[in-house]
């Protein structure tokens, strides 16, 4: 079983080891590369089946010679045949993957390649990033409808797409990307790995990285950004081949591959929950505290109250809006400011500065911006932001609802809140928020008292009304308690007397 996609599918790192020329042409070299690959942690071990005969051809002319590079001086022809892992290995090489646990790659590139590979019944195949593209050869592989990993080094977009459309016109989807910078070594400012999840968005295939450069770097970087596999050389201590230049030993390798879980683990995300050990640290947040001596009744002021740590307290967000409050019991310095010690009897509660007002059609950018404060969705019951679309069909659907009467709260012209009931039969449930920067002041108690009275007037039928809060939001229940609601099951009930 080849298990590529049973690692993916559990967010693992898929790590391939390539062999490639680092068995100094001796078997016994390649199966210790096996061994060792395995007890260093890789996933995969890779190799190369072709000829040299079936990579070029033996002429002396001079694009067929190498200048520059890694392997200046190499005429094609004769770098192949030093480099080439012979077929008669092969099967071999596969058997002591299979004795190590771990999984048998090979990359064909030609017909007859793939045709012996089929002959040992390899499970999957590579595409090296200098076939990308020979689609004839990538339609042959495809055909064989096994897992396509395949290095899109030097290809631009439309190649990269060519290679996928082969496949897919196959009927073969299973498909894993591979970036990759075609330098040996590959120089870090040419290997541009942000491409990684540009290539996901765009081509829709799982992608992963094939790296030539030195050291773990880049592939600890290419799977923070997301590669699900990743692909390096390996070689053993003391042998000198093609690629052993750009190549790792086996401590480096395991090394690699225990920063490359490490990167994983590291990179998770987006989430915004707190660790365990975080949820411990909040205690020592800043909130508000008294820092003298306050009496009941005096007013809440920048002498008496501060912002400080630890986290006992309200919040330091409502610190303005505590401040010309005043105290509803004696309080001593060091001691947190909660809601239950503030009293709203220092706002003029006569209704003749307070009205309300039906909800009207342009209401919806209000309503939508109150709707999304990160404060209302918290204590809501459903918390994830509403998106704009969504609003407008709720809210249309609202100015034409029976069952549903919205009122907008107004002090001296402006608004500052709503309250909504939701009627069925002889009762309704109320929903209600303060605007941001208004809160703290006493509103609701204002509101609700104004509201329920107001309703009665227009829906005399109902009976009863009730009050949803979460437990945590000590301040709506309050807010509930000061108007005459009971608590009755975790939720407020008041009911209309006859």
């Amino acid at each position: 079983m080849f298990h590529l996609f049973e690692k993916i599918k559990k967010n693992e790192v898929y790590v391939i080891a390539e062999m490639s020329a680092n068995h100094g042409g001796s078997l016994d070299n390649a199966l210790e590369i096996v061994r060792q690959a395995s007890n260093a942690g890789a996933d995969c071990l890779k190799i190369q089946t072709y000829t040299a005969d079936s990579m070029t051809i033996d002429c002396d002319d001079e694009p067929f010679h190498i200048n520059g590079g890694l392997w200046d001086g190499y005429k094609l022809y004769d770098l192949y045949q030093d480099a080439c892992t012979p077929y008669e290995w092969q099967k071999e090489i596969k058997e002591e993957c299979e004795r190590c646990g771990i999984d048998f790659l090979s990359t064909p590139f030609d017909r007859h390649a793939v045709d012996f590979l089929e002959s040992i019944d390899v499970e999957a195949y590579k595409i090296a990033s200098f076939e990308l593209v020979d689609i004839p050869l990538i339609e042959y592989v495809a055909s064989k409808g096994k897992p396509m990993i395949i290095s899109c080094g030097m290809g631009d977009v439309q190649e990269i797409q060519d290679a996928i459309n082969a496949c897919r016109k196959l009927g073969n989807d299973q498909i894993v990307l591979l970036k990759c910078c075609s330098e040996y070594p590959a120089n870090w400012d040419d290997m541009h790995l942000g491409n990684i999840a540009d290539m996901r968005n765009r081509f829709g295939t799982l992608v992963g990285l094939s790296d030539h450069s030195f050291g773990s770097i880049g592939a600890i970087v290419g799977v923070t950004l997301g590669a699900c596999v990743v692909e390096k050389h390996i070689k053993l201590d003391g042998i000198i081949s093609a690629d052993s230049e750009f190549s790792m030993t086996i401590d480096e390798f395991a090394n690699m591959v225990n920063d490359i879980k490490t990167a994983k683990r590291i990179a998770q995300g987006p989430t915004y929950e707190l660790s365990e050990k975080e949820k411990s640290s909040t205690v020592f947040r800043r909130s508000i505290f008294a820092v003298e001596d306050i009496a009941a009744g005096s007013v809440f002021s920048e002498s008496n109250i501060r912002v400080i740590r630890p986290s006992n307290g309200l919040p330091p967000k409502y610190y303005k809006e505590i401040l010309g409050t005043c105290s509803t019991k004696d309080i001593k310095r060091g001691e947190p400011i909660r809601w239950e010690d503030i009293s709203n009897t220092s706002f003029d509660e006569s209704n003749d500065a307070y009205e309300l007002r039906s909800v009207e059609p342009d209401d919806i950018n209000l309503l939508f911006t109150w709707a999304n404060d990160p404060l209302i969705r918290k204590n809501a019951f459903h918390t994830e932001q509403i998106k704009f679309e969504d609003h407008k069909k709720w809210f249309t659907k609202l100015l034409n609802d029976p069952s549903q009467k919205q009122y907008i709260f107004m002090k001296n012209g402006q608004p500052i809140g709503q309250i909504r009931f939701s009627i069925s039969d002889d009762r309704a449930v109320i929903d209600y928020s303060i605007a941001p920067g208004k809160r703290g002041f006493g509103y609701g108690k204002i509101m609700i008292n104004l509201a329920k009275t107001r309703f009665h007037e227009e829906y005399p039928t109902i009976k009863k009304l009730i009050g949803q809060v979460k437990k945590e939001n000590r301040a709506s229940s309050k807010c509930f308690e000061d108007c005459g609601f009971e608590e009755v099951f975790y939720q407020f009930e008041f009911d209309y007397k006859e």
